[in-house]
């Protein structure tokens, strides 16, 4: 398993450099089987086999393996696309409604990737402000959405998640980053104080959306995976997507803010050990 890991790594880091690995090595059938097991885990199965379905070694592989992932991985890509576009249309018609709208992640990291519509996202997340829920969620449903959660008290919820009938889409809207009332994350809230007054257009394939300014969405990101590390884990998508954040905008980030928060929330080991993960 550990052969298959460094494997794994040296996959990603071929497809994160835009590039394809020249494996001549044969690899046993368990092996590939258990590489492609590995990225789906981790949710970044077309950048794995895109890096990997051409080189040499594949040529000798089990066919009914690499037939089944290619098929997975052509599947996976069209949905994206059609949530892509989807979610694009929804922004349009939440501005056009006098919306403010803050993407968070998804689309944002995926346009960091050589390939984005291989770096998969199971839901947009979009921040509004507060006072404008009422009338974001009237729009939200002109737009066909509707609640995934119909009990939920939506007054109340910090986060309001909504699906689309006959449609991928999936949007997760924020009132807060994160949940008010958590004794482990409210706290984390007051670092994005003021968050929707320093917004930036960004661009993304296709178009400009409207997110957090960089060192607002760089440290949010670590927020984001250090939540995660303390509740379950986190995968290596979440790193690739720092560690690109960091390397296309790093100029335009006050680093000096990022760590004294990091150390506020006892979280600079952990980011560093991110960095170091990611540099590795």
């Amino acid at each position: 398993m550990e052969a298959v890991r460094d494997l794994f790594l040296q996959a990603l880091r071929a497809a994160l450099e835009n590039k394809k690995v020249f494996w001549e090595t044969n690899l046993e059938p368990q092996d590939w089987l258990a590489l492609f097991q590995m990225a789906e885990a981790h949710n970044i199965l077309p950048m794995i086999f895109e890096a990997v379905y051409s080189c040499p070694a594949a040529k000798n592989a089990d066919p009914q393996i690499f037939a089944r992932f290619k098929r997975q991985t052509v599947q996976t890509v069209m949905l994206q696309t059609m949530k892509n576009s989807e979610f694009l249309l929804l922004l349009k018609q939440l501005k056009k409604a006098g919306i403010k709208t803050c993407v968070v992640k998804g689309i944002v990291c995926r346009s960091l990737y050589p390939n984005p519509d291989y770096r998969m996202s199971g839901d947009e997340d979009i921040l509004i402000p507060a006072e404008q829920f009422p009338q974001c969620h009237e729009a939200m449903t002109a737009s066909g959405m509707v609640l995934s959660e119909p009990e939920q008290d939506i007054d109340a919820a910090y986060e309001v998640p909504y699906g689309k009938q006959g449609s991928p889409l999936y949007i997760e809207l924020h009132k807060s980053l994160f949940p008010p009332e958590s004794e482990a994350y409210g706290e984390l809230n007051r670092f994005f104080e003021g968050v929707n007054d320093r917004l930036i257009d960004f661009s993304v394939p296709g178009t400009v959306v409207t997110t957090m300014e960089y060192t607002d969405n760089l440290f949010y990101l670590i927020c984001h995976a250090f939540k995660h590390f303390l509740h379950s884990g986190f995968g290596i998508r979440q790193v690739c997507d720092i560690v690109l954040f960091a390397n296309a905008y790093g100029d335009k980030i006050d680093w000096e803010r990022v760590l004294e928060n990091c150390r506020e929330i006892r979280a600079d080991g952990f980011a560093a050990a991110l960095f170091a993960i990611g540099e590795k």
